[in-house]
């Protein structure tokens, strides 16, 4: 088997691939320069991966390579044996995976990057700490370097500079997001970034489905959750600006996303008039614009278990990894932001032992409104502004859990099966004003 459809196969079981089920295939691997030195075990470098699909699109992913004399790799980590000029036979290890592998390639940078390599040097990274891969679901790969330091690798690749770092150094030192402390780019991409860690605090979406399954109220903590994404916006508005967009612009945009998931879950045809009246509902209305999260959700959030400072951390604001990057980096509404917070309260509920009893619907009510609140108070968004922002996040939703979750999926249909029955009893009136 060759290195390249050896990776193949490790790519259709790998969280962070968005390719799986569209016939991908590697049509190239492209080393970057070596991390570490000759002669050094790991050796460690990255390397691009083209990724061509059957409809004629090509992407490009970041593999992060640890190369083992053959035989010594620990069992279960290589992903194929190969033969590389100047280290012999070897096996290929996914580098995060391999603890010794990060040790490496930190040590490597802190004494020198490779030549067409820019880094920022972080002094708070430290190779001797203990290191730890994070398991949890993501589009990227994070490594937990020590009590202080996050490594986030970049998996899917665009041109440019990556939103989450570009934003993390926007924002470093507000409380409100980690610090950023370093950048690892070549060719083009930012390929890594090493960021604060924080410590003390319970994963957004852990904490309230632990609460859903209980029944324990937490209106505080989402009324405080709102509060702080108001003010992370007014920083993101300080930082790269604002602007206006016609609401028709915005119709159309939604209506153009649901006829491409409509393309790919054919079943989504059947709730098209229902979305139709729902996204024409902006009307004529100018939108005030900004950088947003764009996927902002419970996974996207920590809880600080007390203590100091701001009792929620926003993270990664990378977007949503099924949109292209120049949908990701445009200006949008914040209560795009709201709805996807909305739409994640509703995926906990699923924690209830009874998700589709009362007891369940009013503790997400609850939340809804608590979070609503905090975020502001009595200036709610037009109604119609924010269903359709809703139905835009479901219609979404069902084609990333149809593609990656299919257990989830019932979730989000649900969402979209209510809200046609809702327009149809109750059809959006277009509105002129302002929001």
């Amino acid at each position: 088997m060759s290195t390249a459809t050896a990776w193949e196969d490790y790519l259709r079981q790998a969280r962070w691939f968005g390719g799986k089920g569209l016939g991908a295939r590697i049509a190239s691997l492209a080393p970057l320069p070596w991390y570490t030195a000759d002669g050094d075990w790991p050796a460690v470098r990255s390397e691009i991966a083209e990724i061509a699909y059957t409809d004629g699109r090509t992407e490009y992913y970041h593999l992060l390579v640890a190369y083992l004399p053959v035989g010594t790799a620990p069992a279960g980590l290589p992903v194929t044996t190969t033969v590389l000029p100047g280290l012999g036979e070897v096996d290929v290890v996914d580098a995060p995976r391999h603890a010794p592998a990060i040790a490496a390639m930190v040590t490597a940078l802190r004494s020198a990057p490779p030549d067409g390599m820019a880094w920022t040097e972080a002094d708070e990274v430290d190779p001797a700490a203990p290191m730890r891969l994070f398991t949890g679901e993501q589009s990227n790969t994070t490594v937990m370097i020590g009590d202080h330091t996050l490594l986030k690798l970049f998996r899917k690749l665009e041109a440019g500079r990556n939103l989450d770092a570009e934003v993390l150094g926007a924002l470093s030192g507000s409380g409100i997001t980690p610090d950023l402390y370093g950048v690892l780019a070549a060719g083009g991409y930012d390929l890594a970034m090493f960021c604060q860690r924080i410590l003390g605090v319970t994963d957004g979406w852990v904490f309230a489905t632990e609460a859903c399954a209980t029944g324990r109220d937490i209106s505080t903590e989402c009324r405080q959750l709102g509060t702080e994404l108001r003010e992370l916006h007014a920083r993101l508005a300080d930082a790269f600006g604002t602007a206006t967009r016609p609401g028709a612009d915005l119709s159309a945009d939604m209506t153009r996303r649901f006829a491409e998931a409509a393309e790919q879950v054919h079943e989504l045809d059947g709730y098209r008039h229902a979305a139709q009246l729902l996204f024409a509902a902006p009307g004529t209305t100018q939108l005030p614009t900004q950088r947003v999260h764009g996927d902002f959700h419970l996974g996207q959030v920590l809880h600080r278990d007390g203590g100091d400072g701001p009792a929620w951390v926003i993270i990664d604001f990378e977007g949503e990894p099924l949109k292209s990057l120049a949908e990701r980096r445009a200006f949008d509404s914040v209560w795009r932001d709201v709805a996807g917070l909305l739409r994640s309260l509703d995926y906990a509920r699923s924690a209830h032992p009874d998700p589709e009893g009362h007891a369940a619907r009013q503790w997400c009510a609850a939340a809804r409104e608590a979070f609503l609140d905090g975020y502001s108070g009595t200036h709610r968004a037009e109604p119609a502004l924010l269903r359709a922002y809703e139905l835009d996040k479901a219609v979404y939703e069902v084609v990333y859990e149809v593609r990656n979750r299919p257990n989830w999926a019932h979730i989000p249909w649900g969402a979209v099966q209510d809200e046609a029955r809702r327009v149809s009893l109750d059809p959006p009136a277009p509105t002129d004003k302002e929001q």
